[in-house]
């Protein structure tokens, strides 16, 4: 295994366990539990950015992958992937704000307990939280598949229609 594939391996259980922490903290804000929901946003939220600082010193001291060597279905799926991270990105960048908005301007006990009509800022926070929570969740999933190409090609695990679409794609003009 070389260097890049070492590092998108632990890009990988770094982004399952972002998703992770997300999801229990939609769990935790449904329940009230909203001290214990902003703790484990700031925790997914501290996994994305050690990835982004890391994924800095990868470009840095490794480059870019040789995409030239990838099908056009497996770029094709990079980029949705990409465009997934990108959704996470913004819209938990948003919802992060937004939620410190919150915190220091509105008693979120009470919201949360139903007290109160959600103000815009809570409904924006929600949504914005909603798109990232799912932003990660396909980006851990699409993650997955770029990632079994990416041993695919280093030929760590055979993937027989993968190696077939690689073929193909080296065979056309």
């Amino acid at each position: 295994m070389d260097a890049r594939l070492a590092f998108w391996t632990v890009a990988f259980v770094d982004l399952v366990a972002a998703a992770a922490l997300a999801v229990r903290g939609v769990a935790l804000a449904r329940r009230g539990e909203l001290v214990r929901h902003a703790r484990s946003m700031r925790a997914a939220a501290l996994l994305v950015a050690l990835f982004l600082a890391a994924y800095v010193g990868k470009l840095a001291l490794l480059g870019r992958e040789a995409l030239a060597t990838w099908s056009p279905a497996a770029i094709g799926v990079l980029r949705f992937h990409e465009l997934c991270v990108l959704a996470m990105l913004l819209a938990g960048g948003a919802a992060l704000a937004l939620g410190r908005r919150l915190a220091r301007g509105a008693p979120l006990a009470r919201e949360a307990a139903g007290s109160a009509a959600p103000s815009p800022t809570r409904r924006l926070h929600r949504l914005a939280g909603r798109t990232a929570v799912g932003g990660a969740v396909l980006g851990a999933a699409t993650a997955a598949l770029v990632l079994a190409g990416m041993y695919a090609r280093a030929q760590l695990v055979d993937l027989p229609a993968l190696a077939r679409a690689e073929r193909a794609a080296q065979e056309a003009p």
